[in-house]
């Protein structure tokens, strides 16, 4: 693997000339593609004749990497064990080739859907005060829910907090234990479409 500089020149396509064009590494501050977050003072191959970033050596992956884990929001929550399970099944109910990323945009649906709608933040609230279908079974054994989301994704889910006056990692509970009425209860699963579509985009 040849370690560049600043000044090297390569080939790229370049989408804004739509051409094979000439490039020339330089440093450059470059924005993460779905906008959240920039990695800053990497090395990237520059168009000569737009000036437009249109590639990144692997030189430059470390550097990316810790710039996109900076961006990102840490969400965690210990929870007993059983409710773990419940989401894994619900995933898998959805969609059994999912990774295990799905359980983030499972949670983060809710998360959205209730931020934006007095009833399913108040079906949230509901679901908590249920969970003695879980909370009587459930074993000691816990397990750690661990996440990172966008900046915005954590501001949805403060605002949420704030809504429904429940802590993380109670809202977390009734999260799960909302996709338990909806998905693993019935025999066909609420919203089962959109969520099918969800999962797709997510093994893409």
């Amino acid at each position: 693997m040849k370690l560049l500089q600043t000044g090297d020149k390569s080939q790229a396509i370049c989408y804004d000339c739509k051409a094979l064009v000439t490039t020339t590494y330089q440093r450059r501050d470059v924005p993460f593609s779905d906008g959240v977050g920039i990695a800053k003072d990497i090395l990237a191959g520059v168009c000569d004749l737009c000036d437009r970033v249109v590639s990144t050596p692997a030189q430059s992956t470390p550097a990316i990497k810790a710039s996109r884990d900076k961006a990102m929001v840490p969400v965690e929550a210990q929870l007993p064990a059983i409710y773990m399970d419940a989401l894994d099944l619900a995933c898998y109910r959805v969609d059994s080739s999912v990774s295990p990323d799905f359980r983030k945009r499972l949670l983060m649906y809710y998360v959205s859907k209730s931020s934006k709608s007095a009833a399913w933040s108040a079906r949230l609230v509901a679901a908590l005060k249920k969970k003695t279908e879980f909370e009587v079974l459930a074993e000691p054994a816990r397990k750690r829910l661990s996440i990172k989301v966008t900046q915005a994704m954590a501001d949805e889910i403060a605002a949420l907090m704030k809504t429904t006056s429940l802590n993380k990692t109670d809202l977390m509970k009734s999260i799960v234990l909302q996709i338990n009425e909806d998905i693993i209860k019935p025999k066909v699963p609420r919203y089962f479409e959109e969520l099918q579509t969800l999962a797709l985009v997510a093994n893409c």
